[in-house]
Order: structure tokens, then C-alpha cells, then sequence
């Protein structure tokens, strides 16, 4: 045997032990999974093939989408990003973009009815940006993480660790859902599809806000402050579903957005502790640790004796931010102006003039998010975020286990411990093999909804329930989560499904305030938390029934590459890659006049493109 054949009988030997290691792993597990789909699984589980088969259901349903869009013709648009990193010896191109598929839902008595619609070839609805980076501008685009990281790694990571194409691809596909549901009446969509999940935008790692290059950015005869970014990140405030919640981490949103409430009813600016105690309903030392930071960002003046000054309008700050968040992207996505990433200050260190960097594009991200959530509230849109191919636990490790801890299971399993089912799986795979194994699920179903902020929520060693680092926990109260599948066949033989995708979905205050009563808990460390939770599947969710209804109308299986998966951000995935081919044709023929010097090609490139034949 040639010493060729044994190296390809060693990688034949590792994959058989792999797959065989798989294959038992995956068989107890399933083993598991039966007990656990039979103990606990199956009453958070929700068949909805069988209510929308209920002509009853049906028409209390449509009255519902009726009384809440107020129409029966309902305006969608699905968004997809879209970006690539192109580099070169001398510079490193990062592009990003955003597309939008646009229809609508007839909704008639026999039954619904898609449309899909032309965007007027005068409007440009494709949001697109492209960054240049020169290799001694790097460290100018990083952020402060980055930065400490660059002294360790070779230059080939350093050019990997700077993705400034996703950040911008994410900002894109933000801009253009706040820039079509803040257009006319007529154009408004009143569903937005959106393939990401928004949450997550509202957990981005923007610790570092007094790095940003835009403190001190002159915008309108004024400028950006430490207090802006603050004010910013203590959105969205909606009184009627209690956000800013009463949680520990981040408090001084609530402080914030009920100073607001107060001094939207009169031009009051100085408060009394007391004041501020019956306000937040807080005690005096939770606010004087409030107002320690408030006043240490320039929000608020503290008078220790008497009370605090409010330094800012804190409405007219807001709106004066969202404005300047439209105009900066206006500037980068639709006037294509590329001086708009370009910042005129010069840097301390040198002379360079400095590009637009990740935590530039965080704030930006933080900001719009937090703009479009309020205005899909202000105006009742449907923001729906769509993920498919994650391999998150938050439904069974995090969401069941939280509950267990708390004895809150019901159906006679408060002392279950949901730790004894030793389910080595992905969400995904849990409820994929839960419509294997059990025959009376039909699609389209999902499970229950839970909060978004159980992602952050865990169950330590000691049984008690604990944030991220302890104390952290993501803004509750906004997004609910759930896992959805919308196509299962069945047969004697063969188990036919599309995969099981994950649904996030905006609240509301006139579909969702009923499931906002349970306190999950409430101590020292993580004060009080009050999510989103939806205990018992048989008192129906109205919202999620309008999410699953629409999402299922969309799910058309024209597509055998995407079967169970929304048609119209398929379609926006299509539009994307289009835009992205495009993009990648100008970025190469951009760079012809460098081509004609060997020297301005990485080695690697310029080996790679000489075609020669192997050896004998």
C-alpha cells in the first residue's frame, strides 16, 4: 500500500468514527427528546393547521387584522442585506446593501390572495454603501476590542477581524424599513419582513459609546453630546407595554423615559428625590445610583441636598438624533455621497482624516432600531424578523429551564427539572424531530411565544436565575420569539417537512398587554423582571395567531430551494444577490488600472490567477 493510500485510509477511518460518534449521540438524545416532547414540550407547543381550519377562528381572525390595520388589503415589504469584502495589497473595498420585495395581502372571504408590486423605476429602493479602506486607515475603522486584539494577530487577521461589511449590511436593511414606514399613507407597508432577528440589534456590543467619532458631530447648528448617545439608548419608551421595564440593568432608561412622560405635561426641570422616587417607584438609593451616572454624562445636574436638574429636552434630543440618523443615511444609501463616511476632524495621533468606523455604525444601528420600533408602535406595523439557520437554545435551555427554576410549568410539571432530559440539541433540531416523531402535528404550527430577553436569562449551578455576567439582561417587553414550521407532508413511508425557522415579532399594546402581568422574579441583582410569557397555549395569543396567519399566506412553496420559508424574502434574497453581482463586477473593473502593476495585488492573488498545468 502506497503511503498516499494510507493517508486517505486515516481520513477514511476519523470520518466513520465521527459519524458513527454522531449517530449515538443523536440516538439517545431522541430517546430523550420522546420523554421530554410527552413530559413537557408538547403543552408549549400550538397546532395552528387545526384553528385556521375553524371557519369560526377564521372570521374572529380576520375582524382582528381588520379592526387593527383598519383595512382588509394588507402592504408588505420583505428586506435582505446583501455585502462583500474585496481585498486588494493596497486597499480593501467593503460593500453592503439592502433589497425590498413589495406586495400585498388581499384578504377575502373565499380565501387570500398575494400581490406583488413594481417599485417605480424613479424610485431607488436598493440602500447601498461602499468603504475603500486603506491598510494604514485600519486602525482608525476598528473599534476599541478590535483594537487591543490587532497587537496579537498576523495581518491577514487584522483584515478579518475588521467585517465593517456586515455592520453596514445590518445598518442598510434598518434605514430602508424606517425609511419606507415613515413614507406616505399610501405607500406604507403595514408588514415588514425583516431576515434577521431585530433583538439582537438592540443587544449590539456599544459599550464604548464615548469612542465614537460622531461626539462632537455638527449637525443643525449643533452637536452630538455624550447626553445624545445616552438619551438614544434608553428607547424606546412605550408607557402602555411598560418599556423601559423596571429591570436593574440599564434603570436609568426608565428614569428617562418617565421624566419625559412628565415634561411632555408641563415644561418642568428640576425634581425633588422624593419626586423622583414617587415617579419610578424605585427607593432613594436605586436613584441616587441613577442619577450618579446621569450626572456623570452631562444628562442631568445633581444637587446631593435637594434634587436634580434636567439639562436636556429630552423629546427635542430624541427627535433631533432620529433626524440626524436619516440624514446621515440618506447621505451613505440613497445620495450614494461617499464623503458621508469621511469624518473632516483629524485624528490627534496624525494628520489622517478619519473613516467611519464599527462603532460609528453601532450607534447609527442603535439609533434606527430604536426609531423604527416606535414608529412601527406609533403606526401599527407588523415588524416580523426571520432566522433561519440558527443554532440557538433559547426555547429549551433558556426559556423552559427559567421557568422550571421558578415552578412555573403548570400542567403538573412544577417540580419537573427540565435538566434531567439531556437533549444535546439546537432548538431547530428539537422541534424538527419532534414533527418526526409525532404524528399529530400538522403545519403549520410553532411554539408558544416567549420574550426576547431569555436569551440573555440562564439558570446557574445554585438554581437561581441570572443575567449575562450576572446582571445583564436585554431589553424586555419589546420582542416576542417563537419556532415555527410551515410545511409537513406525511405518508406511510417518509416524513416530508421544510425546516423550522425562527419568528420574531414587534408587541403591541392592544394585542399583547394581557401576557405582561406574570412576574418571573424579582431580587437585588436583576430587579424586576416582568417578560413577555405566554404560559397556557389554550388561551389564544391574538398576535402571534395575525403572525403565523401571515407568514403562512406568504409561505407559497413556489420555490423548491426554500420550501417552508416566506416567498417575498426569498424574493429580497434574490434582488440582493443580483445587487451584490452588480456591485462585484464595478469593484473588479474598478481596479483594472491597478492590475497593470503585478506589485498592487496581494501574492496570494496574484498566484492564484496564473494558470499553469501540475507537474508530472
Amino acid at each position: 500500500m502506497s503511503k498516499l493510500s494510507q493517508i486517505y485510509g486515516y481520513w477514511k477511518n476519523s470520518i466513520k468514527a465521527s459519524m458513527k460518534r454522531y449517530d449515538e449521540n443523536m440516538e439517545r438524545s431522541l430517546k430523550h427528546l420522546q420523554n421530554f416532547y410527552s413530559t413537557v414540550l408538547k403543552y408549549y407547543i400550538i397546532d395552528w393547521s387545526r384553528y385556521f381550519e375553524s371557519q369560526p377562528f377564521r372570521h374572529s381572525l380576520r375582524q382582528k387584522i381588520e379592526s387593527f390595520f383598519g383595512k382588509n388589503e394588507i402592504n408588505f415589504v420583505a428586506i435582505d442585506g446583501t455585502c462583500v469584502k474585496d481585498e486588494g495589497s493596497d486597499f480593501i473595498t467593503f460593500f453592503a446593501g439592502a433589497y425590498g420585495a413589495r406586495g400585498k395581502i388581499i384578504i377575502k372571504h373565499e380565501g387570500e390572495k398575494i400581490k406583488y408590486e413594481r417599485w417605480d423605476f424613479a424610485r431607488d429602493v436598493t440602500m447601498v454603501a461602499q468603504i475603500p479602506v486603506f491598510p494604514y486607515e485600519i486602525e482608525f475603522v476598528a473599534n476599541s476590542p478590535e483594537l487591543s486584539q490587532m497587537q496579537f494577530y498576523s495581518d491577514k487577521d487584522i483584515q478579518e477581524i475588521l467585517n465593517l461589511h456586515t455592520s453596514l449590511m445590518k445598518l442598510a436593511e434598518i434605514y430602508l424599513a424606517y425609511h419606507v414606514v415613515s413614507s406616505s399613507t399610501v405607500d406604507m407597508p403595514q408588514i415588514i419582513l425583516l431576515d434577521l432577528a431585530p433583538s439582537t440589534l438592540l443587544r449590539v456590543p456599544y459599550v464604548n459609546y464615548k469612542s465614537t467619532n460622531y461626539l462632537g458631530y455638527k449637525y443643525l447648528n449643533d452637536t452630538i453630546k455624550l447626553s445624545d448617545v445616552i438619551v438614544a439608548l434608553s428607547h424606546p419608551y412605550n408607557s402602555l407595554l411598560g418599556v423601559p421595564s423596571r429591570k436593574k440593568y440599564r434603570r436609568y432608561a426608565l428614569l428617562l423615559s418617565k421624566l419625559d412622560e412628565v415634561c411632555s405635561q408641563n415644561q418642568k426641570n428640576y425634581f425633588t428625590y422624593r419626586e423622583l422616587t414617587e415617579i419610578c417607584h424605585l427607593s432613594i438609593e436605586d436613584v441616587k445610583e441613577i442619577v450618579r451616572f446621569l450626572d456623570a454624562t452631562g444628562v442631568v445636574e445633581d444637587d446631593e441636598a435637594a434634587g436634580i436638574k434636567l439639562l436636556v429636552n429630552l423629546s427635542q434630543r430624541w427627535s433631533y438624533l432620529v433626524s440626524f440618523f436619516d440624514y446621515i443615511c440618506n447621505q451613505i444609501f440613497i445620495r450614494k455621497n461617499p464623503t458621508a463616511l469621511e469624518f473632516s476632524n483629524f485624528s490627534e495621533e496624525s494628520n489622517i482624516k478619519k473613516l467611519i468606523s464599527h462603532d460609528d455604525i453601532n450607534f447609527l444601528i442603535s439609533i434606527g432600531i430604536r426609531a423604527l420600533i416606535e414608529k412601527c408602535w406609533e403606526k401599527n406595523v407588523f415588524l416580523i424578523g426571520i432566522v433561519k439557520d440558527s443554532k440557538s437554545r433559547y426555547f429549551c435551555r433558556n426559556f423552559l429551564n427559567v421557568l422550571s427554576s421558578q415552578n412555573m410549568l403548570g400542567d403538573g410539571n412544577e417540580n419537573v427539572d427540565i435538566k434531567n432530559f439531556q437533549i444535546a440539541m439546537s432548538d431547530r433540531l428539537v422541534f424538527e424531530n419532534c414533527a418526526a416523531l409525532s404524528t399529530e402535528l400538522c403545519a403549520p404550527w410553532s411554539s408558544v411565544e416567549f420574550d426576547s430577553a431569555f436569551a440573555t436569562l440562564f439558570v446557574d449551578r445554585n438554581n437561581s436565575v441570572t443575567g449575562v455576567k450576572g446582571h445583564i439582561v436585554a431589553d424586555d417587553r419589546i420582542f416576542a420569539k417563537s419556532i415555527a414550521q410551515f410545511y409537513l407532508q406525511r405518508s406511510k413511508k417518509q416524513c416530508k417537512m421544510g425546516h423550522a425557522i425562527f419568528v420574531e415579532r414587534l408587541l403591541h399594546p392592544s394585542l399583547d398587554r394581557q401576557f405582561l402581568d406574570v412576574i418571573l422574579l424579582e431580587n437585588s441583582k436583576l430587579g424586576r423582571l416582568s417578560p413577555f410569557i405566554h404560559l397556557d397555549k389554550k388561551v389564544i395569543n391574538w398576535g402571534q395567531a395575525m403572525n403565523i396567519y401571515f407568514l403562512d399566506v406568504l409561505t407559497r412553496n413556489h420555490f423548491p430551494e426554500v420550501i417552508g420559508y416566506p416567498e417575498p424574502l426569498h424574493k429580497a434574497d434574490r434582488g440582493a444577490k443580483t445587487l451584490l453581482r452588480f456591485a462585484k463586477g464595478i469593484i473588479h473593473s474598478s481596479q483594472q488600472l491597478y492590475r497593470k502593476d503585478p506589485l498592487n495585488m496581494t501574492f496570494r492573488k496574484f498566484r492564484d490567477k496564473l494558470e499553469f498545468e501540475d507537474e508530472e
